[in-house]
């Protein structure tokens, strides 16, 4: 599977973005979209926070407030989307894009994202499930990682998120690196 993480501020704009593949079960880590897919990814997730915003300030179901991961909210072709928004609006949008096989598509076809394992299929091991308890749990688990990372980053006083600042760092891109390699 290939995956496409973004982090967009809360008027839009991203702050930082990585395209890693799957490391588990076998997967080499790196991402696989085509280059008409990498060049839709980011078309893809900006439609998404759309979807976003109705959850987020549409009726709740907790108490009083949406919950931070929104887990599975979009489909779009054969990827899938999942968010978390933090206190601040800050949104983490993670594109997903199994493989074809994982999809029932073109078993034997060298075409898309051909990396990655059996994690993210289904119980019958042929189709890919993002509404699965272990893909939303290992979703979540990358979030929160990335989430902790992202808390230290904007405690640093030289980096304003509210005016825009773009994530340069690379001990986070290696540490959301390691959250993926760990979970994804």
């Amino acid at each position: 599977m290939s995956y496409a993480f973004t982090i967009f501020s809360p008027i839009d704009t991203p702050l930082f973005t990585h395209e890693f593949g799957t490391s588990r079960s076998g997967g080499d880590g790196i991402a696989r979209f085509t280059t008409s897919e990498r060049a839709l990814n980011p078309f893809i997730l900006h439609s998404s926070l759309d979807i976003v915003e109705e959850v987020q300030w549409g009726l709740s179901t907790s108490a009083g407030s949406a919950p931070m991961y929104l887990k599975h909210i979009d489909k779009y072709q054969n990827c899938y989307i999942s968010c978390w928004i933090t206190g601040a609006n800050v949104r983490f949008v993670l594109l997903t894009r199994p493989r074809d096989e994982a999809l029932g598509l073109n078993a034997g076809a060298q075409r898309g994202s051909l990396a990655g394992g059996r994690a993210g299929l289904g119980a019958g091991g042929q189709v890919y499930n993002p509404t699965s308890p272990a893909t939303e749990e290992a979703v979540k688990n990358f979030f929160v990682d990335v989430y902790e990372v992202w808390l230290k980053t904007i405690m640093n006083p030289f980096f304003h998120v509210g005016s825009g600042d773009v994530v340069k760092s690379p001990v986070f891109r290696t540490r959301v690196a390691a959250a993926a390699k760990k979970y994804l």
